[in-house]
């Protein structure tokens, strides 16, 4: 995994980013930040408020209602089912909560525009990161991606359905499952690289962390089935 930098619950990638930008994800350490888990709704409230005051965030972040969408909200918007939001203005904050999907920050090399993506196999199958990235003005050679602690290829055991529906989507996804006891494991955060690299972004960087194997830091829906959910979020000052 990429050197990471924590403090109290709260990590920043090792993610090289204009001045304007910046970026982090939350821990196990610092709390459930999703009201739809049975946590207590004030109790996710008060971290979500904490998060805010100890990012210095320019404003409170508008979170997306999350279903395995290809759905992109360009910022400023209201609460609504979406599994991306993009911004090109200024004091933005873009972020998703994930417990095993891939989180995915982006931004322009210019530090102009910023998106953060959720994606599970479903929404990278429907096109999910396609439609985020089309979202930019800038060319894809001038976007920088980091995909963050999501569930890894050793713990991502999927059948013939997921495997047919990648390798529908670009053969070369073939590449990204091993043979596994009549079933296959699956690359999320290569099979995300791979797509963005083929779109021609340049710069991808990837944190490495699996949320099941290395669970004491991260959420996992997989290996807890009730889990919390850890958010990654990127901001334009």
């Amino acid at each position: 995994m990429n050197a990471l930098n924590q403090s109290e619950g709260i990590m920043f990638p090792d993610w090289e980013l204009p001045p304007n930008i910046h970026a982090a994800v939350t821990t196990r350490a610092f709390g459930n930040l999703a009201v739809h888990v049975g946590d207590d709704p004030a109790a996710v409230i008060l971290r979500r408020r904490r998060l805010q005051r100890e990012l210095e965030l320019p404003r409170a972040v508008t979170w997306l209602q999350q279903r395995h969408t290809d759905k992109v909200l360009q910022w400023p918007f209201k609460s609504a089912v979406a599994d991306a939001a993009y911004s090109q203005f200024p004091n933005s904050v873009c972020a998703v909560l994930t417990a095993d999907c891939l989180p995915i920050l982006c931004c322009s090399d210019d530090g102009k525009e910023i998106a953060a993506v959720h994606a599970g196999w479903r929404g990278l199958v429907d096109g999910v990161l396609r439609e985020a990235l089309a979202s930019f003005k800038a060319e894809a050679a001038n976007i920088r991606i980091w995909i963050g602690p999501s569930i890894g290829v050793q713990s991502f055991e999927v059948g013939n359905d997921v495997r047919d529906a990648f390798i529908a989507c670009n053969s070369s996804n073939v590449d990204h499952f091993i043979s596994h006891s009549n079933k296959w494991l699956a690359d999320l955060a290569s099979i995300a690289a791979d797509e963005c690299l083929r779109a021609g972004v340049k710069s991808v960087t990837k944190s490495g962390d699996c949320t099941v194997r290395h669970n004491a830091s991260w959420y996992s829906w997989r290996k807890e089935k009730a889990a919390a959910r850890f958010a990654s979020i990127i901001w334009r000052n």
